[in-house]
């Protein structure tokens, strides 16, 4: 029998011992989970065959709580809803946004008309898109149409791009125009501006100071290979790119995320890793950090603060495996996971929906239930 012999180095002996202290004592080196989100047994909003595009947080009614508006139809004609909160995060009244069923993609709220409560914007994919306006008890009410019906409408941005304290709209048409439309100071959006290139791939807008010259800018996240672009305002002629160039971008959020008083772009990706992009004053994003796996494809992504430590927090949703949130330290992003590897998650939203403060999670989830997921203290177990 032959004896095959292993010399012993120091350098070995170091790497054993430190694999040992690393599975052996790793729960003590590795950082604690300190908040998990696990399922809210009545937070199961829509049917199954639902195909959820989007999720909106925002409080409707003016009760003091946060409702949920639920964007169905990517690509055949649904019914959208509103879930309203009846307290401590219990939604057991859910209505119509409308009598039309329609390919919604997203519905996000803001004040149009400056009369103190939240009015919907509609999003839909190639017919007109929609404005409902409040009346001021949480009912919505059709007000008018806007957009052109051969638009792709994939995203929307409301912000006030004039400076003049009304909310305008930039609309993300994929591969088709971009245009901005202008509130008249009513509420209404009649007469549209074209931004960018007529076939840009644009999937989603956001918007913020990103060079810190007084006015906003628009920040784009395009599919296809094409650039990611930021267009500055207030002409919006003028852009800059961020990322590869090439990427496959399917969303993006904007924030302070290292807390250098510049805004960051943190972007989520399909075929690649995401990444945030750091920005500095001149509004360029020469410093970037990936996160998550180039497994994962990731169509959604919203921010807040999870665990109340002061940082910003990540949160992503995946098709077709699971979710994650990655907890900020000011340095690192460290990954946790939640909810069904079987879902295909296409939005994701942050709020406080049962009043304890901590940020909980909604799940838009394409053919199949859409879920409230609970922030909760994970007991400072392992990851």
């Amino acid at each position: 029998m032959h004896r095959h012999t292993i010399k012993i180095t120091g350098t070995v002996v170091g790497l054993v011992l430190r694999l040992f202290f690393f599975f052996c004592l790793g729960y003590n080196l590795l950082p604690a989970q300190t908040r998990v989100f696990k399922p809210h047994l009545y937070g199961y909003l829509g049917t199954d065959e639902s195909l959820t595009a989007s999720a909106t947080v925002g409080d409707l009614d003016g009760d003091g709580d946060l409702d949920i508006l639920i964007g169905n139809g990517r690509h055949w004609a649904e019914q959208n809803y509103i879930f309203y909160n009846t307290g401590r995060g219990f939604f057991r009244r859910a209505v119509r946004l409308g009598e039309e069923l329609n390919t919604t993609y997203v519905v996000p709220i803001a004040d149009l008309d400056n009369d103190g409560d939240l009015d919907v914007v509609v999003g839909n994919d190639r017919i007109q898109n929609m404005v409902f306006k409040n009346d001021g008890k949480g009912h919505m009410v059709f007000d008018h149409y806007f957009g052109y019906s051969e638009s792709n409408t994939r995203g929307l941005c409301l912000a006030d791009l004039n400076s003049d304290n009304f909310v305008d709209i930039a609309v993300a048409n994929r591969r088709s125009q971009n245009f901005i439309y202008l509130n008249n100071r009513k509420g209404e959006f009649s007469s549209s501006q074209p931004f960018g290139l007529a076939d840009e791939a644009t999937i989603a807008i956001a918007s913020a100071d990103m060079n810190r010259d007084g006015h906003q800018d628009l920040i784009l996240a395009n599919r296809n290979a094409q650039p990611n672009k930021i267009y500055f305002g207030p002409k919006f002629i003028n852009h800059g790119t961020y990322g590869t160039g090439k990427d496959e971008t399917r969303d993006l959020a904007i924030s302070d995320m290292n807390g250098d008083g510049h805004m960051d772009i943190v972007t989520a990706n399909i075929g690649q890793k995401n990444v945030v992009y750091y920005g500095n004053s001149k509004g360029e994003f020469l410093k970037s950090r990936s996160f998550g796996s180039e497994l994962n494809a990731t169509y959604s992504i919203d921010l807040g603060d999870l665990d109340l430590d002061g940082d910003i927090d990540i949160v992503v949703g995946n098709a077709g495996g699971i979710n994650h949130y990655f907890l900020s330290n000011g340095t690192n992003f460290n990954q946790y996971e939640f909810g069904s590897i079987e879902n295909v998650t296409y939005g994701v939203s942050v709020g406080d929906l049962n009043g304890d403060n901590y940020p909980d999670i909604v799940t838009a989830n394409s053919g199949s239930q859409n879920i409230i997921y609970l922030n909760q203290p994970a007991n400072n177990l392992d990851r």
